[in-house]
């Protein structure tokens, strides 16, 4: 309990805003909120990022902007930081509640407690290892989701509040903050992969359980010391990787700086209008752990991205490539993702997506995602291969 307040105090000292930083924008924000099929995560991604959104905007305009100038400040900040570490921790949750419902089991709430809430799964009894390791994830993948969706707004507008560059940056701690403070453990320790709770050692453990067919302890009864590898890898990547990326530091600025405000991101070459940069993103997965380098490419209007995917312990690459806009008119756009992959587990693997928006007036918009994938692991979607379809209205 010790070190989970100890984990707010430092999320809290970090996402507090004041007027040292940050630049004046007349940007606008986007409220999107959707259903989607196939167990989806961009169920509880999306529709989170932009509650927080309209949390934080609505109270912004009721409540602060009617204060003392100071007290509406610091009232705000409070507030912010509520809402940051609400919309980290729920969106996490429901990620785990929508892999249960997609292995047959069931993800009961019991109650919603702070700093954490009282939560148990139950699970078929014949789960299988792979099924064990998604239900796990769920909670990670959601936080990653929000990351690379508000990096993907960071870039594509060529800016973002600091509070939703907050949220991003709060999102990249979930998993160091587990494994530093919430449920440190040395994984040479026999007992730490049987008793043990905790996201980080339940998701490795069934991974690494069906890469080696069950070799968690050695003959002279010590863990597996590739076990202990896989571990500690996942753990450092989850804290420093994230650190090979310039958009990040756009992140510990905003978490320092006036909610109100706006940045840009960093392009390493040219600019918004002509130029190159690109983000990372640590993941954690039902194959073992995932590294991503997303490259963002502006090329006289046109927007597109490509990303470059590594994982394992099983083999794991992946390629994606993204463009914006590819329809354009006053009233209709449209964007298209294409991802391919080589999985040990699930071979070759392709998913394609439209996603396109329908402005119904000036504010309000229809939002239409048409896709299909094979069978293999795509970051928030289901691993078997079918239709992924997703409504929903967008709010400006």
């Amino acid at each position: 309990m010790k070190r989970i307040k100890f984990a707010l105090i430092l999320v809290f000292l970090i996402t507090i805003g004041y007027d040292g930083f940050g630049q004046d924008s007349l940007w606008q924000r986007t409220y999107e909120f959707g259903i989607y099929n196939n167990y989806d995560l961009r169920n509880s991604s999306t529709n989170a990022i932009s509650a927080y959104r309209l949390l934080n905007d609505g109270m912004d305009a009721a409540v602060f902007s009617k204060m003392d100038s100071k007290v509406g400040e610091i009232s705000k900040g409070v507030f912010n930081f509520a809402t940051i570490y609400l919309t980290m921790l729920w969106s996490h949750e429901f990620g785990h509640s929508i892999r249960a419902k997609q292995v047959g089991g069931k993800f009961n709430i019991h109650n919603f407690g702070l700093p954490v809430p009282y939560t148990t799964a139950d699970l078929p009894e014949d789960i299988e290892l792979l099924d064990e390791a998604i239900f796990v994830t769920g909670g990670f993948e959601v936080n990653y989701l929000n990351v690379r969706k508000l990096q993907s707004q960071f870039v594509r507008q060529n800016g973002l509040w600091n509070e939703d560059l907050s949220l991003s940056f709060a999102n990249r701690l979930m998993y160091p903050i587990y494994t530093t403070l919430i449920v440190p453990i040395d994984p040479e320790e026999g007992n730490v992969w049987i008793e043990t709770a905790g996201d980080p050692v339940h998701y490795i453990l069934p991974v690494f359980k069906k890469y080696s067919n069950d070799q968690v302890f050695m003959e002279d009864g010590t863990v597996n010391p590739e076990l202990v590898k896989l571990y500690n890898q996942a753990s450092i990547f989850a804290s420093f990787f994230h650190l090979l990326d310039p958009q990040f530091y756009r992140e510990i600025g905003a978490s320092f700086g006036n909610a109100d405000k706006i940045r840009r991101p960093v392009f390493l070459i040219g600019d918004y209008n002509n130029g190159w940069t690109y983000g990372t993103l640590f993941n954690a997965s039902p194959l073992g752990y995932e590294l991503y380098m997303q490259n963002y490419i502006n090329l006289k209007g046109n927007q597109f991205g490509v990303y470059l995917k590594y994982g394992r312990p099983f083999k794991n690459v992946g390629l994606g490539f993204s463009m914006n806009d590819v329809v354009k008119s006053e009233k209709f756009n449209a964007d298209i993702l294409l991802e391919l992959w080589q999985q040990d587990i699930f071979g070759n693997g392709i998913s394609a997506e439209v996603s396109g928006l329908w402005m119904l007036s000036e504010r309000f918009g229809l939002n239409v995602n048409v896709g299909y994938k094979t069978e293999g692991y795509v970051l928030g979607k289901q691993m078997g291969s079918g239709l992924n379809l997703g409504v929903g209205f967008s709010m400006r």
